[in-house]
């Protein structure tokens, strides 16, 4: 990656994530509450057997009700832990107090003891962002972690974003490697990109 491409994405990055902080605690509780209930009535969710998301940190949408509705639904959750070099390991969780710690970043992973999941037994991906525009593109937070992970997975499973609208952008700058989304759900709509054709 180039280095103007590099620093235009930190900076977009950098406004991006000013406007979602700048929502009150309040607010986003509200949205996220909105947005989990959307995910839950996706024919994909409903239909997934094998669901991963990501547990929220900071003032990423809230995910923990969608996390524990998905394993009082019996699906398979399977939530990332950040391993060397930049990887994910997609971990199994039956029980949000007894099989989750503190990562590195402070962020909420999975222990390892119930051992890796084959990513291709995935059946639906809910990622965060810190930026998405209405083309499917997606702005991550710099480490590239998902993007390799995309790679790992069935290309027909469906690769669901989550942000609050205000993290929606006219456009993501993107390089050749960076995955596009199959939807992106906000408190205000669903958006699916594959009536763009380009799932």
């Amino acid at each position: 990656m180039n280095e103007a491409k590099q620093s235009l994405k930190a900076e977009v990055r950098k406004s991006c994530l000013l406007q979602r902080a700048a929502l009150g605690e309040e607010e986003r509780e509200t949205k996220s509450r909105i947005i989990q209930q959307k995910i839950q009535n996706l024919p994909e969710f409903q239909q997934a057997q094998v669901v991963m998301l990501f547990l929220n940190f900071r003032d990423e949408v809230e995910t923990t009700a969608l996390a524990e509705a998905t394993i009082a639904l019996n699906k398979k959750l399977i939530l990332p832990r950040c391993a060397s070099h930049g990887l994910l390991l997609p971990i199994e969780v039956g029980d949000l107090t007894e099989d989750i710690e503190p990562g590195v970043w402070g962020i909420r992973e999975p222990k390892l003891n119930k051992g890796e999941t084959d990513p291709s037994e995935i059946d639906l991906i809910i990622v965060p962002g810190a930026g998405f525009d209405l083309s499917g593109d997606r702005l991550g937070y710099g480490g590239g972690f998902y993007d390799r992970f995309f790679m790992r997975l069935n290309p027909l499973t469906p690769r669901v974003a989550l942000c609050f609208e205000c993290q929606v952008i006219a456009q993501v700058p993107v390089d050749k490697h960076d995955a596009k989304m199959t939807m992106l759900i906000t408190e205000n709509d669903v958006y699916d990109f594959r009536t763009l054709g380009i799932q």
